[in-house]
């Protein structure tokens, strides 16, 4: 028998949530829900800075459409299980995945990294780890409310903390 631990099934459930969130908010007239893929569906290959193959793993992969502009986001919904030290990795991959070029290449465009997290502390805590990035990399990165999420990926919730 298959077993998981509580935290992976409450992140589980919260991205799910998350969908949800996202088709109420198509329902609502707000956005156009373009695609949205989780794992691992969304998951990115790539060659990291030494030529070692690399795996991007982020909770989903989201497009909007919102009028004429389309959005693309990457996704990561934090519950505040993972240490500030673990979520500062997790966005130097994102940096490597962005200069590998693959991305850009593939859709004219790098999505959006768009942190979820579950209250304002976290969101401030989170955002404290993007402003210690390199400067270039830091516009790529959101972070906002989980309860918020399809406003921050529209655009219409700028997710202040960063």
């Amino acid at each position: 028998m298959w077993e998981t631990k509580p935290y992976f099934q409450d992140h589980m459930l919260a991205v799910a949530e998350f969908y949800v969130q996202l088709v109420e908010h198509e329902r609502e007239g707000c956005a156009d829900l373009l695609q949205f893929d989780g794992e691992p569906a969304c998951w990115r290959r790539h060659h990291g800075p030494g030529g070692e193959m690399s795996i991007l793993k982020p909770d989903a992969y989201v497009r909007l459409g919102i009028g004429d502009i389309e959005r693309s986001a990457f996704v990561e919904v934090d519950l505040a299980t993972e240490s500030l030290p673990t979520i500062r990795r997790k966005c130097q991959c994102f940096i490597a995945y962005w200069r590998s070029g693959i991305e850009q290449r593939h859709r004219s465009v790098f999505p959006k990294v768009v942190w979820l997290v579950p209250d304002e502390r976290r969101q401030e805590n989170v955002a404290s780890v993007v402003l210690t990035l390199p400067t270039g990399s830091q516009v790529l990165f959101d972070v906002g409310l989980l309860k918020l999420g399809p406003k921050v990926l529209s655009g219409q919730d700028s997710g202040e903390a960063t």
